[in-house]
């Protein structure tokens, strides 16, 4: 029963699922809280809000949740069956549509945050001549130092803009810059763990790319980690619950 693993007031994270009923990778997270059993297979939950403004659940439509339990976090889908407004606060009655699974190590909580960063894409360019250098594939020692110099340049090309939210899996970001999907790129990512900072350099790949209906011209670009070490996604997965974790104390000041 979903009594033995929820309770009342417990958090719960909501996304939408993809057209596969798969949680969207990059998608939005939205926080809510569970108020209420309905019968066996069927919760109340708060409405969730973003940036104080309720987000409609659509009725007849399906989500991932996502429960913070006293048992790790668990997760499910739901169909949202209707709302009810109960002491001034909007419910969603949501029907539980698969199993209460708990949470796979292989995937990652997502912080939403405004970060700015540097990045870089790699070219193919720049590939060819470190497939060269690494090989030593060269005629002379002219022709070497040409290469390397040519990769000192690109080494220096950075670009500006913004992390909107990361994981241990991949992150999303803006900029004015334009790149396509399929791109690769090294994302810098500088954070402070444990009073001390760290500077991770990844390795990344991008998987869409959305130019954004604002003014100013921007792009966002959501891209997965490539190649990243156990070590470097460990500490950011640490990372990243250390902040959830103070925006939850804060939230309760």
């Amino acid at each position: 029963m979903l009594q033995d693993i929820l309770s009342i007031g417990q958090k719960v994270d909501i996304k939408q699922l993809d057209r596969n009923g798969e949680p969207m990778e990059m998608g939005r997270v939205y926080v809510s809280q569970l108020v209420d059993f309905v019968d066996q297979d069927m919760v109340k939950i708060v409405m969730p809000l973003w940036n104080t403004k309720v987000v409609p659940l659509h009725i007849g439509e399906s989500y991932h949740l996502c429960f913070y339990t006293n048992k790790g976090l668990h997760q499910c889908s739901c169909l949202v069956m209707k709302h009810v407004r109960e002491n001034n606060v909007i419910l969603s009655l949501v029907k539980i549509t698969s199993d209460l699974k708990k949470y796979q190590r292989r995937q990652f909580y997502r912080l939403e945050c405004i970060h700015e960063t540097k990045y870089r894409i790699i070219t193919k360019e720049e590939e060819l001549l470190e497939e060269r250098v690494r090989k030593n594939k060269f005629s002379s020692p002219e022709e070497k130092a040409k290469c390397e110099k040519q990769l000192l340049f690109y080494r220096l090309q950075w670009s500006l803009g913004a992390i909107t939210d990361i994981s241990g899996g991949g992150a999303k970001i803006t900029s004015h810059s334009r790149h396509k999907q399929g791109d690769k790129l090294i994302l810098c990512f500088d954070f402070i763990l444990g009073n001390e900072l760290r500077k991770l350099n990844l390795d990344a790949e991008i998987i869409s790319a959305e130019l954004l209906p604002i003014t100013v011209e921007t792009y966002e670009y959501r891209m997965k980690f490539t190649n990243i070490s156990e070590k470097d996604r460990e500490d950011l997965i640490k990372y990243i619950f250390e902040q959830e974790r103070q925006r939850r104390q804060q939230m309760k000041i």
